[in-house]
């Protein structure tokens, strides 16, 4: 990690915020590095049980990569290295068999809104405004948020969002399925306390559903429901299951993740 990059954990919950609010959270060559090896390190930590990207500041969530830096880079060689790893990172990301919600802060441009599609849950601040602005720049996506916005969104809102590259507020966000929540509190607030509703859940349960989803937008039906039937019964004996039945008939809240 780097100053650029601030990770943090507590109460099993992880965060990684961009700290470059100076250059509206865009993703310089170290802070890319750092969000990475963030990522990694999350995936390679068992306690952890929710992860929240956001950004620090209230103007900005991420900018995308930063044009500054890159404007001496015009070669192919970095345009590799620019879509290399932040594309690894956020298919480790969507692998991760805990709930990632991405806290929108501010405004969401370009790459900043690719990120957000490999997250499971997004939750924005009332005045956050987002934008695929790939196109405004001569180019496409580069971390893999083409593929993912088609399956969050459909062909045709994300054929229009894509080719316009238009600005669009937090509610028209909401409207179209994109973001989640909208919240007038301090967003990064507002998602460690949706975190803490997801930590009391069922961590197996939690992890078995977000495999399924993710099968669900790539795999055929009958691999889907055969996967479906398969986490089922790997769940139906496991000690969260058993304490949800014991307290049905006892009438009291459950009690999960104690095993």
């Amino acid at each position: 990690m780097n100053e650029e990059l601030i990770f943090s954990v507590a109460d099993n919950v992880a965060v990684i915020q961009v700290n470059r609010p100076g250059a509206r959270n865009a993703l310089n060559w170290a802070a890319q590095e750092g969000f990475a090896q963030a990522v990694t390190a999350v995936s390679a930590d068992p306690t952890l049980r929710a992860l929240i990207i956001t950004g620090s500041g209230t103007q900005s969530f991420v900018a995308g990569g930063d044009l500054k830096e890159l404007n001496n880079h015009a070669d192919a060689e970095s345009a590799q290295r620019l879509y290399k790893v932040m594309n690894e990172a956020l298919q480790q990301l969507t692998m991760l068999p805990i709930p990632v919600i991405g806290a929108v802060n501010g405004d969401a441009f370009g790459g900043g809104c690719e990120i957000l599609t490999a997250c499971d849950l997004r939750i924005a601040s009332e005045n956050a405004r987002f934008s695929f602005a790939q196109i405004r720049n001569g180019l496409t996506t580069g971390w893999g948020g083409t593929g993912r916005l088609v399956r969050l969104l459909g062909q045709s809102r994300a054929m229009e969002l894509l080719l316009t590259g238009r600005v669009f507020s937090a509610a028209e966000a909401q409207q179209m399925g994109f973001v989640h929540r909208l919240t007038a509190e301090p967003v990064l607030a507002a998602a460690q306390a949706w975190a803490a509703e997801l930590v009391a859940l069922p961590r197996g349960a939690l992890a078995g559903l977000k495999q399924l989803v993710g099968a669900a937008g790539e795999r055929p039906l009958a691999e889907v429901n055969a996967l479906e039937q398969q986490l089922f019964a790997e769940l139906w004996p496991q000690p969260d299951h058993v304490e949800a039945m014991q307290a049905f008939v006892e009438k009291r809240p459950p009690v999960f993740n104690r095993e």
